[in-house]
């Protein structure tokens, strides 16, 4: 269980190792296919729609990669390791810039265009 308090860094690591791991990858795979339709379409609001769907592949693949990190009985190689760290931090930067964008593009979305 998970403190009432805590961070939302706390709140997604503990939901991280709390769910199944082919739930994760079901995230992935469903936040690249939004993406990819949303793109190829272009609907209104796409740019929203693919920042969303970008944001849940993000998070699947950070997910897994925050359980790979976790301290097992040290079997993994240090590669290995070191490039789950790479795709940790990656994922990281690129589901906050989809959670920006997202928010951008909602506003605009929003308040669309005004003539002053």
């Amino acid at each position: 269980m998970v403190n009432p308090s805590a961070s939302l860094s706390e709140l997604l690591h503990a939901r991280a190792l709390s769910t199944a791991p082919s739930r994760l990858w079901l995230d992935l795979a469903v936040g690249i296919t939004v993406v990819a339709v949303a793109v190829w379409i272009r609907p209104i609001g796409w740019v929203a729609l693919a920042s969303a769907g970008l944001c849940f592949a993000m998070y699947g693949l950070w997910s897994v990669s925050e359980r790979q990190l976790q301290p097992d009985d040290g079997t993994a190689s240090s590669r290995a390791r070191v490039t789950w760290q790479v795709v940790h931090g990656i994922t990281t930067l690129l589901g906050l810039i989809a959670l920006v964008a997202l928010l951008f593009a909602l506003l605009g979305l929003t308040l669309g265009t005004w003539i002053s």
